[in-house]
């Protein structure tokens, strides 16, 4: 007779090269997602220039700092690489959830079912696929959890350290994991039992090590680092809904709304609805520190996604690494249910799985069918490079810097935001603008100083909900200075280049 061991490891490579092979597919088939450029450009700056210092960057700086070896890889492919560097992330992050259960106690089965409903939830299957700073710190949290529950088993203060760098890492990528780490911080101080105040001591210490790189981002240019990582998610967004006449899509209510609908697409809304009502049931028999810190971390996770404006659906990623956690805990109590009861509700999570499955499974078909986005942007970047420099060469400013990468052109690092910081640029003002080394519509006059050779647009024109048009100021730009203009192979964008006959206007 097989040991239930060695019938297992074939079932758990079959499983893995799955999910390799989907991540792989949904990595390259999904349709480029708008936040994209940001991130992008913040990795092939920083393998070039100091950020913040030198470009501005609108996140905190650990996810630029951990791609930029990329773009010295794959200088002619780094969108390619960089999505699937992501999918690797991803899939490490499976794999470190079902080992975090494993040393939970959680059974085999029940681990890799809750790993993998996790994996269907719609945030997970979006953030695995684009270039995001989201899946990045759920790997981090999911290992700081992983670390946590040991420190849990041993009560070893390295151990706790160790989980408070993790976290910290995390918080370095993404600001809303912060009431991730602060919620383990404090179910260590208030239910720490053997551990106590020395073991949160220890978390602390090491999450403000963690943290260090925002301290270094800080010290290099702290007017752009507070500006980037802090003032402008304050600010911009309300700023920029509200010009488009949508401001009313950010108050609490709409955020609250827009939550729920992205926690429905996948089982991560009703594994909560049942997951609240076993807690309930059992609140006086939860003894369980592994089962304990789920809820803690759980609560502090829906605080982490609640926080950003607007709320999107990749701000529910907090929330992955404990839920993880909570439904093996759950499955495993299912196995001393009736059979009825049991399937019941291996059959609802499977159910509610289906919303978040279906949309990355229309990106993979149309692919099959039309090819693939990435790929196609690659061959138009190539063909746009090709046009500049039969023109003489030179560089390229654009809003939308992923879509001209694999060009071989150097980037105007003034538009390493993408259209972000441009599009609110009234709520920075030129002295600012030029003090962080960005372009707003203001300051587009600087430009002729040194004049790019080719300006790309046409990724930037606005949507139902937030009409406003961010590439018309470069393409007044263009037409004013004499710029032929070209159409890009996907018919989308439009590809200026600059002629003999440019020209300086008086209004610049």
């Amino acid at each position: 007779m097989v040991p239930a061991r060695s019938r297992a490891l074939p079932v758990a490579i079959l499983m893995a090269m799955a999910l390799i092979l989907w991540f792989g597919l949904t990595a390259i088939a999904t349709p480029f997602d708008h936040d994209e450029s940001q991130y992008v450009a913040g990795a092939y700056f920083s393998s070039r220039l100091l950020i913040f210092r030198d470009f501005l960057y609108l996140q905190p700086p650990l996810h630029s700092w951990a791609f930029a070896p990329l773009a010295w890889l794959f200088p002619d492919h780094m969108v390619l690489a960089m999505r699937l560097a992501t999918a690797v992330t991803a899939i490490f992050t499976l794999a470190t959830l079902w080992t975090a259960q494993r040393i939970a106690g959680v059974s085999r089965d029940s681990a890799a079912i809750a790993t993998l409903l996790v994996a269907t939830t719609a945030a997970f299957q979006f953030t695995g696929a684009v270039v995001r700073n989201d899946m990045l710190p759920t790997l981090l949290s999911a290992m700081g959890l992983l670390v946590s529950l040991l420190a849990l088993r041993h009560c070893t203060r390295r151990y706790w350290f160790a989980a408070g760098v993790l976290f910290g890492l995390a918080i370095a990528t993404k600001l809303n994991f912060a009431p991730l780490g602060l919620m383990t911080g404090l179910f260590v101080l208030l239910t720490g039992g053997r551990c106590g105040f020395k073991a949160a001591c220890f978390l602390a210490l090491g999450a403000c090590a963690g943290m260090a790189p925002m301290l270094v981002a800080w010290a290099a240019a702290p007017d752009a680092f507070f500006y980037g990582v802090l003032t402008y998610g304050a600010t911009a967004p309300h700023a920029w809904y509200a010009a488009n006449g949508a401001f009313d899509e950010l108050d609490t209510l709409e955020k609250l709304t827009d939550l729920l609908k992205y926690l429905w697409k996948g089982p991560a809304l009703v594994a909560l609805l049942l997951l609240c009502a076993n807690w309930i049931a059992t609140r006086g028999r939860i003894r369980s520190p592994g089962r304990r810190l789920a809820i803690w971390m759980t609560g502090g996770a829906l605080i982490g996604a609640a926080l950003p404006t607007p709320s999107q659906v990749q701000y529910v990623m907090p929330l992955l690494p404990p839920l993880a956690l909570a439904l093996g805990y759950l499955l495993d109590d299912a196995r001393r249910w009736t059979f009825a009861r049991r399937q019941a509700l291996l059959g609802l999570l499977c159910l509610a799985a289906i919303p978040g499955m279906l949309a990355v499974t229309r990106h993979v078909v149309a692919m099959l069918r039309a090819g693939s986005p990435v790929l196609q942007a690659d061959a138009g970047a190539r063909w746009a490079g090709a046009s500049v420099r039969a023109m003489g060469g030179g560089d390229i400013a654009t809003l939308s810097p992923h879509m001209i990468l694999g060009s071989g052109l150097d980037l105007d690092p003034r538009f390493a935001a993408g259209p972000f910081a441009y599009r609110t640029g009234w709520t920075m003002g030129p002295v600012l603008a030029r003090q962080v080394h960005a372009i707003i519509p203001a300051t587009l006059g600087d430009m002729d100083r040194d004049p790019p050779a080719a300006i790309l647009t046409g990724y930037e024109d606005g949507t139902r909900k937030l009409p406003m048009r961010p590439d018309d100021g470069l393409i007044s730009y263009a037409r004013r200075h004499g710029y032929r203009m070209l159409s890009m192979p996907d018919g989308v964008g439009r590809l200026y280049l600059r002629t003999g006959r440019f020209s300086l206007s008086r209004n610049d």
